[in-house]
């Protein structure tokens, strides 16, 4: 295996070898692991060799441009070789040459342009060299660029530049997951297109929102945030009508109405969960509209309309299709059953209960198929306690003989 750190030196009179090149354990080097050292102590000395070129690049590059007379161009060149240049996955980069090339060319460019009064070619050097190191994975300088050219764009009141840049930018900050700084560039986006009239740029940015705005959402949810995630969901629902995108203003109801049943807001999750449902069919998502079913039942039934909420359930189960997704249609049976139950309807809380049961046996859920077992088991004692109590009380020889001798007798099913 080949070490990480080249041997100083080779030969004779190091501490490391002997008189005759063999290590000071004894054993003998071969020569394939003399070769493997030398190649590696090769590529050492030219990656150093590399590096020292490249600062003797930087020196004289950031020295041609004081020369130049561009301390700006002289400034930013400096700060961005300077300095640590890390890519998005936290690797450290060394520009090469026709990076600095690059770099000092647009500088150069952008500095002209500036003194010449030519806001429009300063943002096109800036975007040039934004869109070069976004493509190199070095985010952060994209960042930067991107900055200057909207810097530009505003002071110079040229709104087409301004759009641009915040579009750029608020994409740059979705890649960083900086997503409070993405809303803020989208939202100026929609701000400008909406203050100059411009139709098609105000649809992008809406569809830009939606996008963000549906992240923080889910972030905020998964952090336990119920109301930031709410508002947050209002607003993605609010983006997603005026982009026309159907499929998140769907996704965006259902999570609404479930955090709105989380909180007890019945009547305001019906409202979502049924907007919800009007729209599932952009979804294709079975399991999250028998959920959404379910749900909604249960906020039926807690504002005291139990023949809605039976309704409902029946009217889903009569639709759902055999050979579908099954979980939806299982977590309905045990919710219609349940509301028989509370209703008493004990004969009609069974036949759901089973249908329960069988569709739970095809489920590799063990979960929903023991909750399924212990309703149906206890739907059916309910169902037969009248006629068992009716033994108890007029038929005390055969509550005896089967307390004795376990005889069987029929109860009757009323």
């Amino acid at each position: 295996m080949l070490v990480q750190t080249p041997p100083t030196s080779y030969g004779m009179g190091t501490g490391s070898m002997q008189g005759t090149g063999t290590p000071m354990d004894g054993t003998k080097r071969t020569f394939k692991a003399k070769l493997q050292g030398l190649v590696q102590e090769a590529e050492y000395q030219e990656q150093q060799a590399q590096r020292e070129a490249s600062m003797q690049d930087k020196k004289s590059l950031s020295i041609a441009l004081l020369v130049e007379g561009r301390p700006s161009a002289f400034c930013d060149f400096f700060r961005l070789t300077h300095n640590d240049t890390t890519s998005t996955s936290g690797v450290e980069q060394d520009l090469p040459i026709e990076s600095l090339l690059l770099l000092k060319s647009q500088l150069v460019k952008a500095d002209e342009a500036q003194r010449a009064g030519r806001a429009e070619e300063v943002y096109g050097s800036y975007k040039a060299l934004a869109k070069y190191f976004a493509q190199m994975g070095n985010l952060r300088t994209a960042e930067f660029f991107f900055h200057r050219g909207l810097n530009v764009a505003h002071d110079a009141n040229w709104v087409p530049g301004e759009l641009e840049a915040n579009l750029a930018l608020g994409v740059v900050y979705e890649e960083l997951q900086d997503t409070r700084s993405a809303i803020i560039c989208h939202e100026r986006r929609l701000e400008l297109a909406g203050q100059n009239m411009m139709a098609q740029d105000m649809e992008v940015a809406y569809a830009s929102l939606t996008k963000v705005y549906k992240g923080q959402a889910e972030k905020l949810e998964k952090a336990g945030d119920l109301v930031g995630s709410l508002d947050s969901y209002a607003k993605c629902l609010t983006a997603a009508e005026r982009a026309g995108d159907s499929k998140v203003q769907a996704e965006a109801h259902y999570r609404t109405g479930m955090l709105l049943f989380q909180r007890g807001k019945w009547h305001d999750a019906i409202f979502h969960l049924r907007q919800y449902l009007d729209r599932a069919s952009a979804l294709m998502d079975l399991m999250a509209e028998g959920v959404a079913i379910t749900t909604l039942a249960q906020c039926l039934k807690e504002i005291n309309d139990p023949s809605q909420a039976t309704e409902t359930l029946e009217n889903y189960l009569e639709n759902a299709q055999r050979g579908q997704e099954q979980t939806g249609p299982a977590i309905a049976c045990c919710s219609l059953g349940t509301l028989y139950f509370e209703q008493q309807d004990y004969a009609r809380a069974v036949t759901h209960f089973e249908k329960f049961f069988e569709i739970s046996r095809q489920l590799s859920d063990r979960r929903i198929s023991d909750t399924a077992r212990f309703n149906l088991g206890v739907a059916r004692g309910a169902l037969r306690m009248a006629a068992y109590m009716g033994i108890v009380d007029g038929d005390l020889l055969k509550l005896l003989r089967f307390k004795n001798a376990r005889a069987e007798f029929d109860l009757e099913m009323a």
